[in-house]
């Protein structure tokens, strides 16, 4: 037994020792392939990114650690071409962007390797991204500007590009646009895009210079190059948009059976000829008939300078204020006037209606029209004055517009 168990320790002694042997062995053939000391691994990139361009890219990354990293090089076309960079270091975390050009339009890989001041290098970092050009502007053709739902000169003087609404896969970036204000000082900017209800307003337009736009697309949700489309000429504005003045008219209040007060518009107590069963008193649209509409008689008081307008500020340029009549109910005398005063104070009453501006009585049952010429950017007040008799006399415009002529 006892020569049993001697022999058992000096095979585990054995394999034991030759387990050494081994070891050593192997520990020899490190040392080998590490002949000239240790292996150092200099600090590497981290959150690289490919930032996708046109016919290029760029590369960035953060770097952290030591401070002794001193450049680095990419590689890419599977090792054939190779593009390296000195880095200064600036503080305990550095940020680097590296454009590189002239490359084929495509999936691109690259791979990253850091150096640094004795001339290690590190383990090599490797990176998939897109670089656009020719096919991805072909698309960006088909797509052609974003579409205008409307534009407007409004009552303030500036204009209102409406954009139809957008998907953000569609790529849109923004719109350029470029425009001249009334002292002809050029404007040329990026209008960020807004997917839904966006609206670019202009203020003071020069109404005689072109508004020009074109859409700049983005191949991917960054990218360091737009692509963009040819440029279109906005249309030359014809009016000037007034508030309200276009059937159907809105009320701001009626008396829940015909009459009401249209919103928007400014009216004196003279024009709010119309009382309801409480006492109040309504004027200058209809429930029913929803247009700028006066009534004197048919139960009605009669309307003795009524007055209904709103204020405008206008560039300088050719006007033309125009009511579409609907109906005119002449009694005893009907003197209404097309009427346009200086400043925001209202308009003048009928007596002294040669002080406006401009103005125009109307003498027909279709049309009236007054022309005007501002040399300089003004205020007006724009609308209309009555005096109706209580014999049985009307007005009622399908609109009052402002057209540029």
């Amino acid at each position: 037994m006892k020569q049993y168990i001697i022999s058992i320790r000096i095979v585990l002694l054995m394999a034991v020792l030759g387990g050494l042997v081994v070891s050593c062995k192997k520990m020899d053939d490190y040392k080998k392939y590490a002949e000239g000391g240790e292996i150092v691994y200099p600090a590497t990139f981290d959150s690289l990114k490919v930032i996708p361009g046109n016919y290029r890219v760029m590369i960035t990354g953060f770097l952290a650690g030591i401070p002794n990293i001193t450049r680095f090089r990419v590689y890419w076309n599977d090792g054939l071409d190779s593009l390296e960079s000195s880095i200064i270091r600036k503080g305990k975390v550095d940020t680097i962007r590296q454009i590189i050009a002239n490359l084929p339009e495509g999936p691109k890989t690259f791979t990253i390797r850091t150096y640094d001041d004795k001339g290690n290098r590190s383990i090599p970092m490797t990176i998939t991204g897109n670089v656009y050009g020719a096919n991805f502007q072909k698309s960006v053709d088909e797509r052609g500007n974003r579409n205008i739902l409307g534009s407007i000169v409004n009552t303030n003087g500036a204009a209102e590009i409406s954009w139809a609404n957008v998907d953000a896969y569609v790529g849109v970036r923004g719109m350029h646009i470029h425009y001249f204000d009334l002292n002809n000082q050029e404007y040329d900017f990026i209008e960020p895009m807004k997917g839904k209800d966006q609206v670019t307003t202009l203020p003071d337009i020069n109404l005689y210079k072109p508004i020009t736009y074109n859409t700049l697309y983005l191949p991917d949700t960054v990218g360091i190059d737009t692509f963009t489309v040819p440029v279109k000429t906005l249309p030359a504005f014809k009016e000037i948009t007034l508030l309200n003045s276009v059937y159907p008219v809105a009320n701001r209040a009626n008396d829940g059976n015909r009459w009401a007060t249209p919103r928007d518009w400014t009216l004196n107590a003279a024009a709010m000829n119309q009382k309801d069963s409480k006492g109040v008193y309504y004027g200058g649209t209809s429930i029913g008939d929803k247009k700028i509409y006066f009534e004197a008689g048919w139960g009605a008081s009669a309307i003795s300078n009524g007055k209904i307008h709103q204020v405008v500020t206008l560039a300088p340029g050719n006007y033309s204020f125009e009511g579409d009549i609907d109906w005119w109910s002449v009694g005893s005398k009907n003197d209404t006037y097309l009427t346009v005063a200086i400043g925001t104070n209202g308009l003048p009453d009928v007596s002294n209606i040669s002080n406006a501006f401009s103005y125009k009585r109307v003498d027909n049952g279709s049309r009236v029209i007054t022309t005007f010429t501002l040399t300089r950017q003004t205020t007006l007040s724009l609308g209309l004055v009555l005096d109706l008799a209580d014999d049985g006399e009307a007005m009622r415009f399908n609109s009052l517009r402002l057209y540029i002529k």
